[in-house]
């Protein structure tokens, strides 16, 4: 099964779910030589602080994002865009560090900040990956 495709010139991805909370979209700082993908969930101190991919459940307690687009930084161009606000499937969501390390850790900070994350299943029934 495909991810993401594009049909008739839209893509379609199904990182947005919809929903009633607007998505708000932040330019946030990612450093240098960072390769950023869509749904990827970025982490930093402070909104204005230099953003990563989470790596591991201590980044639970920083300020979270979700990456609206690729990105790939280099010297000259460190900003990109994210997500601050929205609801977004959390199938979708891309993570860092170890392959063990899921969205559950993080969904109470992200709902403090206005980032709603639920499920494929709840919105298409049964999904088989």
């Amino acid at each position: 099964m495909e991810y993401f495709g594009t049909f008739d010139g839209i893509q379609r991805d199904e990182l947005a779910a919809g929903g009633v909370i607007p998505e708000s979209i932040w330019n946030v700082n990612v450093g240098a030589s960072a390769a950023i993908q869509r749904g990827m969930l970025l982490a930093a101190d402070t909104p204005t602080a230099v953003f990563a991919p989470v790596s591991n459940v201590s980044d639970a307690s920083k300020v979270l994002v979700i990456a609206r687009d690729n990105f790939v930084s280099d010297a000259d161009h460190t900003v990109t865009q994210a997500y601050a606000s929205g609801t977004f499937h959390r199938e979708k969501i891309i993570l860092g560090g170890t392959s063990a390390l899921t969205t559950e850790p993080f969904e109470d900070q992200l709902r403090k900040s206005n980032i709603h994350l639920r499920s494929l299943k709840d919105m298409f029934g049964h999904v088989d990956y």
